[in-house]
């Protein structure tokens, strides 16, 4: 494997791969919000857990912020008006992961990085799902990784015009 100079606007999540994809916390559909807590907990850096079918397709991501709801509504802490209560009773009587779970936006190793992180800006997301071409997870492009790349930006004398090392297949 050789490596190479490419500008930025090139760059596509395959090519940093290894730098800032991390293994996904996931588990498949019917899996316990318990088990969804499990797994939150052992890959702290994550910020979700995607659900996905036996074979490894993404089905949705359950999200920190979903499950602080769902304690919240569990708690009485999270106090509930007209839209509020309906949702409250919507959600309270979930037990499953594949019950809470978004549909999230993902991307492929193709994606080039500065369209992966459009998505993380314009969506206000933190970590997006990697999926191959027959959308099975592979991992989890993770923001503060991403950062470890992204950094550079701040030390090039033009932003728009510098480049970085990447692996080339």
């Amino acid at each position: 494997m050789t490596r190479s100079e490419k500008r930025f606007e090139d760059v596509t999540v395959g090519d940093v791969f290894d730098k800032v994809v991390l293994k996904p916390s996931q588990v498949q559909r019917g899996a316990t919000i318990g088990t969804v807590i499990d797994q939150m907990l052992a890959n702290p850096l994550s910020r979700k857990v995607y659900v996905t079918e036996e074979d490894g397709r993404y089905a949705g991501t359950v999200s920190t912020e979903t499950i602080l709801r769902l304690m919240g509504y569990r708690l009485g802490i999270r106090e509930y008006g007209g839209m509020s209560f309906i949702r409250f009773l919507r959600d309270t009587l979930k037990e499953r992961a594949d019950e809470i779970m978004v549909k999230g936006r993902t991307v492929t190793r193709e994606t080039r990085l500065p369209a992966a992180m459009r998505i993380m800006i314009e969506d206000h997301l933190n970590d997006l799902p990697v999926v191959d071409g027959a959308n099975r997870l592979m991992g989890e492009l993770v923001s503060l990784e991403l950062f470890l790349v992204g950094k550079k930006v701040f030390e090039a004398k033009d932003p728009s015009t510098f480049a970085i090392m990447a692996d080339e297949a």
